[in-house]
């Protein structure tokens, strides 16, 4: 597991998310919790049989890139998902993620893909797991 609670310097933080997820655009800051049985992208050995992963991961874009991280998602009801996973990954450093704003809810429709966004403060969060 990568946690980005055990990298107190944020340009860590950042070149160690950036190595393991796709960039849809800059980022500025980043949290996240993220498991991958077959390893990450420093130590990825071929693995046979089925994948099992949890990513969870927050960061910090300009707000004019959202749309890069959403595409192809269903924008829907914020209330009818559980996600307490975000508030978690963000709990150790809550002063560099102050958000003020309503968040908007994504899925990826056949996939356990879920995004909060709130645009104002240009924080994502995003959920991908296949357990």
């Amino acid at each position: 597991m990568l946690d980005s609670d055990d990298f107190e310097n944020k340009n860590e933080r950042l070149e160690k998310l950036s190595g393991e997820i796709k960039l849809y655009s800059k980022i500025t800051d980043a949290e996240f919790e993220i498991f991958n049985v077959n390893g990450f992208s420093n130590q990825r050995e071929p693995v046979p049989g089925a994948s099992s992963l949890d990513y969870k991961f927050a960061i910090k874009i300009d707000s004019s890139y959202i749309s890069k991280w959403t595409t192809g998602m269903i924008d829907t009801v914020f209330e009818k998902y559980e996600y307490s996973w975000a508030s978690e990954i963000i709990k150790n450093r809550k002063e560099n993620w102050q958000l003020h704003s309503a968040p908007r809810c994504f899925i990826r429709k056949g996939d356990n893909v879920i995004v909060l966004v709130y645009k104002k403060e240009g924080v994502i969060f995003k959920r991908v797991h296949h357990l």
